[in-house]
Parts: structure tokens; C-alpha cells; sequence
């Protein structure tokens, strides 16, 4: 099986404005590893996933990316961001908006895997509304 994909078409029906922190839609979706393409609305407090590896590359806009106890980086279009389960981040601004992001999480990451440093900080927004949700 193959898939072919148009990101920047995608990309181009992400709402302006969300409830959620971010807005996401799945290219693939299967046990071994899930991608997918979401746009962040909102800075991501500090949160780690416990079933998966992510790889986080972004596409357009540019954001502070705070990964473990480091100080937050610059993250530009085009640039890369690797890291293994339970590891600490978040994004600490949206410097440049869209800021789109491709991920490939392997294994599959399931929505509701995310964990806050600061419990609170769930009750702030919800984490992510799919894209075919807004559509419907």
C-alpha cells in the first residue's frame, strides 16, 4: 500500500483560530507508527508521551522549544526535533504563526497519551481536536 500527499494543500484547511491546542489530521495511522500533520494554536506546557518516540519536523512558522531542563531553542521551518518516550517538552511561544508541524510517532501515539509535568495545565484547553472532527 502507498499514499501520496499534498501538505501544503493540507495545510491550507487548517481553521485560523481553535478551542484546542492544536488542530491535527493523520496521514497514517497504523500500530507501528502513526503521522500526521497538526498546526499549534496555543504554547504547549511542559508534557511527555509514554508510549512513543516522536519526531517532530516544522513546516512553516517558528516557535521556543524547550526539550528536558534545557533553556528553550529557536525552531524554524525546516528544522528537525527527535526524542525518545518520556521525554520532557513544550513549546514555550509561537514566534511565527502557522506554525504547521509533520510527525512520525513510533510506536503509534494515542491521542490521550499525554502527560503534564503540571497536572493543571490539562484542565487549561483540550490537547487536540482532529481536523475531519471540524469538518463534519
Amino acid at each position: 500500500m502507498f499514499n501520496f500527499f499534498d501538505v501544503n494543500e493540507i495545510i491550507k484547511t487548517f481553521p485560523d483560530e481553535a478551542v484546542s491546542t492544536i488542530v491535527d489530521t493523520y496521514l497514517t495511522d497504523e500500530a507501528s507508527a502513526s503521522s500526521r500533520i497538526f498546526r499549534v494554536y496555543y504554547p504547549i506546557s511542559r508534557h511527555y508521551h509514554e508510549t512513543c518516540e516522536e519526531h517532530l519536523y516544522l513546516l512553516t512558522g517558528k516557535v521556543k522549544f524547550a526539550i528536558e531542563e534545557e533553556d528553550p531553542r529557536v525552531l524554524t521551518a525546516g528544522q528537525l526535533v527527535t526524542f525518545e518516550r518520556n521525554t520532557v517538552h513544550a513549546i514555550t511561544e509561537i514566534l511565527e504563526s502557522p506554525a504547521v508541524f509533520f510527525t512520525v510517532d513510533a510506536p503509534r501515539r494515542v491521542p490521550t497519551d499525554v502527560v503534564y509535568v503540571n497536572p493543571e495545565d490539562a484542565k487549561i484547553r483540550p490537547f487536540v481536536t482532529h481536523l475531519d472532527d471540524l469538518n463534519q
